[in-house]
């Protein structure tokens, strides 16, 4: 059995359908996602509709609890937009109630047994939705990831790919569906072999000259945007 685990797809629309394509070449049916649907780029409508048909198992990101502020009090769009860019007034404007009830009903982590093995899905860490934990920083979250009794534990927020292990435990970040950090102009992903114990992180091309138009449109001043997706 494999598993395709996909996180901070932030509204790519172009990039998360090129990575379930791919992924589905590889005869893998069983998605996890780690948050971050909205924020950053404009068509987080299609992105969680996606989602849904595949049946992905999602848990809520920190831009989810963003976009949830904003339907509490919307004075605080100019808050985000002026840190993140347009994507969250966008979010705010085209997602339908199917897609709010989705985001609302997102738990902040998810445990899953699979043939005795046990998975805890994170967006920041197990304790903190918002808590960075970067490759070269690892170990001063060593000692506290340690404490959670699991055999695979997957992380997203710092958009950048990461493995680490813990005794038998493994820590994963898949990186960033929708704007990766670490290089390269590809969509960034993690696939897991169940049955073999591995994992193998991806890489999916996509038309990101598309998603610089878009930001061209939406987002004229936030060129900082941009800078993911050049070479």
């Amino acid at each position: 059995m494999k598993i395709c685990i996909l996180s901070d797809i932030h509204g790519n629309y172009e990039a998360l359908k090129k990575c379930v394509n791919e992924a589905k070449k590889l005869n893998i049916n069983r998605f996890f996602c780690l948050g971050d649907y909205v924020g950053y780029y404009y068509e987080p409508d299609k992105c969680i509709d996606l989602l849904k048909k595949i049946n992905a198992v999602c848990i809520k990101g920190n831009h989810e609890d963003m976009l949830l502020n904003i339907l509490k009090d919307n004075q605080k769009i100019n808050y985000y937009k002026l840190k993140y860019g347009n994507g969250i007034k966008i979010a705010y404007k085209k997602l339908k109630q199917r897609h709010i009830n989705f985001i609302r009903k997102l738990p902040k982590t998810k445990k899953i047994i699979l043939k005795g093995k046990k998975f805890l899905l994170c967006h920041g860490s197990p304790w903190n939705t918002n808590e960075y934990i970067y490759p070269n920083k690892f170990k001063l979250f060593k000692n506290k990831l340690n404490t959670y009794k699991y055999d695979y534990i997957f992380l997203g927020h710092t958009h950048i790919q990461m493995k680490k292990k813990i005794n038998n435990k493994i820590i994963l970040n898949p990186g960033s569906v929708g704007q990766p950090r670490d290089g390269g102009l590809s969509a960034k992903w993690l696939v897991l072999d169940f049955d073999k114990k591995k994992y193998d992180f991806k890489k999916t091309s996509f038309d990101y000259k598309k998603i610089i138009k878009q930001v061209y449109f939406y987002d004229k001043t936030k060129k900082n945007l941009i800078k993911y997706f050049q070479k």
